[in-house]
């Protein structure tokens, strides 16, 4: 039926008047409370008289089960007693004790009886001989402790002569009863059988078989608790029983919590609620039949409501709209909107270009001068765009300091032009809050180069040109072509090949050696990571450890390098043909890993190999993250006998501070300030610096990335003592290497002069 709409004479006196007649009379209103009065007290009777028969209920079951669990208790403890008589009686029967008869008669004990945390024997003067498992000790090392005095079970007969402790808190929070029985050859005692029962795995056991997840389990002797606790809260069910146990009688208490779904679910509780909805719907029905009789009255005003919610509506709508596509900040169109935008303009035949306008250093300006300066920045960028654009120029705003242009009918020369005067405009000073902003920004260019190209297409592609832009620095206008997304594909696919290779264990390890100049011998070796991929082209040890970087693979490539590489080391070990020492480098990430110390020493202990003819070669990421852990680690390294060294010294970040603050006792020169020798003198003078001032510090130094006799004998002539490089040995693998090195043990190895 349709709402009749009010006049718009009708006065605010005549509403409200209109409004008080509408309501429900109060005569009625009493009547409908008197009714729900009285269902809501019978429904509280009902309900307390079913809370009270289910409590009982509970109360049944709790004692149930907590007798299940006392005779549980009891028959595991003394089938476990029965256990130590059989086997005290089986070691009797052999007629001596030895080494043989003690493993034959308890192997197996662990997987047979599993709470038992162990078995021992002991002499006379109760010293222990023979423990099993292997891994058992008898008694904590830390603790001067007996047992305590026995309690004899004189009512088995069987279990006469077993004596037991009172329960005795162990390491790792067990509970144990510690058992004695006497085994005599010839008649006559010779020692004893002892075992340790680990009462808190048995119950543990028993809790999981027996009792509900609510349910808790409590033991406690004459004197206290010593399993479980006893509940603190109020309205927990409780049920006790006395056990037999072998030393005396211990208290069950057997506790639940009131669970929340039995309490939302119970027969009471069903009885409760469904008085509340009968009282509900009852009041509801009385009050709904009420308001129809005077209903008509109140459709006049229920139509201007109507009325107001929909202009409401409609405000907000269009409010939600405009959120869901503008940037809030700068009140431009989001990403959102220009590629509906772009969708739909790349229905039509007409050129379109897109601009990515990509912010340098934001965040700096961010960090400077704060949000409220750096949204102002923003704003004002939008402007001076905005003074450049033809007026059918659609500006966005994509990311947090990322601007897209998007121009319909626009040629790639007039596109060109437009970005650097985009370019120029912003990169003129800014004048926000009495700050003088001086900033740049690198500017990307998508064409529609294809009918078939989509929105999001152009979107990457003028992102990824304007990510090319700023790669490039100098030039701050890049146009996309197909070149680039060719390079980003080839970079995903070598990324996923070699996170591939890790996963698959594909890697090799190859070896390098160091050689002494002085006496051409090799004196120590560097393993290095190498794979091959598909092709058969060689992949560089720099791009495997940057994508492990970048994949979160380096802990495990770390790891898998330290492993092989003393692995291979131990061999050569065996062999008699290791040199002196090995280096392995470690990168920054592995760092991250608080225990690489540990790992790096038990692997040493492990192939036991001395710590002293292990290098670790640190990069320089290791001095510039964390200094604080990363000396603690390196300390802990040089501590057990293993040596550092700052690997490619000289490059980077390196500082002579490192030397001080760091235990490192070997500097190595980089590749790149050997390869110019002797044609470039400031490389020389370079690696004179570095050789004095590592020889003065008591330094070792070796020279990377040898390939030249004539570079050879300029490091000898400045003091450089060792070296490694092409012109004495490429990377190997570990068996040419132990060739190599057999070969200079014989002396038949003569390295070139």
């Amino acid at each position: 039926m349709r709402l009749p709409l009010l006049s718009s004479d009708i006065s605010h006196s005549d509403r409200a008047s209109e409004q008080s007649t509408s309501s429900p009379r109060l005569t009625s209103l009493a009547a409908i409370t008197l009714v729900c009065t009285f269902i809501l007290v019978s429904t509280f009777t009902l309900y307390h008289s079913a809370q009270s028969r289910q409590l009982e209920l509970q109360n049944h079951m709790l004692n149930v089960e907590t007798n299940r669990v006392q005779r549980a208790i009891e028959v595991n403890l003394q089938k476990e007693a029965y256990f130590i008589v059989w086997l005290a009686n089986s070691l009797q029967n052999k007629g001596e004790i030895t080494d043989r008869n003690w493993r034959h008669s308890t192997i197996g004990i662990s997987s047979s009886f599993p709470f038992f945390a162990g078995v021992y024997w002991l002499d006379l003067n109760h010293d222990p001989q023979w423990s099993a498992p292997d891994n058992f000790t008898p008694y904590p090392d830390n603790a001067d402790w007996h047992i305590s005095p026995s309690v004899p079970l004189n009512s088995i007969p069987v279990l006469s002569k077993l004596t037991t402790s009172k329960v005795q808190p162990g390491v790792n929070g067990k509970l144990t009863i510690e058992m004695l029985h006497p085994v005599s050859f010839d008649k006559r005692v010779s020692g004893y059988l002892g075992a340790s029962y680990n009462i808190k795995l048995m119950l543990e056991a028993i809790s999981q078989e027996f009792l509900r997840p609510e349910q808790h389990l409590v033991l406690s002797s004459s004197s206290s608790t010593f399993y479980g606790e006893l509940p603190v809260e109020h309205g927990a069910l409780i049920n006790s029983v006395d056990i037999n146990a072998l030393n005396g009688q211990w208290q069950l208490t057997i506790w639940q919590r009131s669970s929340a779904d039995q309490a939302y679910f119970s027969l009471p509780m069903l009885i409760f609620i469904s008085g509340i909805v009968v009282t509900g719907l009852v009041a509801m029905s009385l009050y709904l039949l009420e308001v129809n009789i005077i209903g008509r009255r109140a459709e006049s005003n229920m139509v201007c409501k109507l009325k107001d919610e929909i202009t409401l509506r409609r405000e907000t709508e269009d409010q939600l709209k405009f959120i869901a596509n503008h940037d809030p900040q700068t009140h431009l169109p989001n990403r959102f909107a220009m590629e509906q935008y772009l969708e739909r303009n790349l229905r039509s035949d007409q050129e379109m270009v897109l601009m990515c306008i990509a912010l340098d250093k934001f965040q700096e300006v961010t960090d400077m001068y704060g949000h409220l300066v750096a949204d102002q920045l923003l704003f004002e960028a939008a402007k001076r765009f905005k003074t450049v654009l033809p007026p059918h120029a659609i500006l966005a705003r994509i990311t947090n300091d990322h601007f897209m242009i998007a121009c319909a009918g626009t040629s790639q020369l007039e596109a060109e032009m437009q970005a650097n005067q985009l370019r120029m405009c912003f990169e003129e000073e800014f004048y926000i809050e009495d700050n003088d902003i001086l900033t740049s920004c690198a500017i990307g260019i998508a064409y529609r180069y294809d009918n078939q190209l989509r929105a999001e297409d152009m979107l990457r592609h003028a992102d990824t040109a304007a990510n090319k832009a700023k790669a490039l620095g100098n030039r701050k206008v890049v146009a996309y072509n197909q070149t680039m997304q060719e390079q980003l594909n080839q970079k995903k696919e070598l990324e996923r090949a070699i996170r591939q290779a890790i996963n698959n264990d594909e890697l090799k390890l190859h070896f390098q050696p160091q050689v002494d100049l002085r006496t051409r011998q090799i004196v120590g070796v560097e393993a290095l990571v190498r794979w091959e991929s598909q092709n058969g082209a060689a992949i560089s040890t720099d791009i495997i450890i940057k994508t492990a970087e970048e994949t979160g693979l380096m802990q495990r490539l770390g790891h898998w390098v330290v492993d092989t590489a003393l692995k291979e080391f131990s061999r050569m070990l065996d062999e008699r043909c290791a040199p002196k020492c090995i280096a392995i480098n470690v990168s920054g990430h592995e760092f991250q890993d608080g225990y690489l110390a540990d790992y790096v020493i038990r692997s040493v202990n492990r192939y036991d190999i001395p710590a002293s003819r292990v290098q670790i070669e640190l990069t320089e990421q290791v001095f510039i993250e964390n200094l604080e852990r990363n000396q603690h680690i390196l300390n802990r390294l040089t501590a057990s006998g293993i040596s550092l060294a700052i690997d490619d010294f000289g490059t980077g970040y390196s500082s002579l501070a490192y030397l001080k603050h760091f235990p490192v006792n070997t500097v190595k020169i980089d590749r790149g300030f050997i390869k110019d020798l002797p044609q470039s003198k400031d490389d020389l003078v370079i690696c004179q610096a570095v050789v004095s001032m590592a020889n003065l510090l008591q330094l070792k130094v070796v020279a990377e990335g040898v390939e030249t006799i004539d570079q050879q004998e300029l490091l000898r002539n400045i003091g450089c003592n060792f070296a490694q490089g092409h012109y004495y040995y490429p990377p190997m693998s570990s068996d040419a290497l132990m060739v190599v090195l057999k070969e200079q043990r014989a002396g038949r190895l003569y390295p070139a002069s």
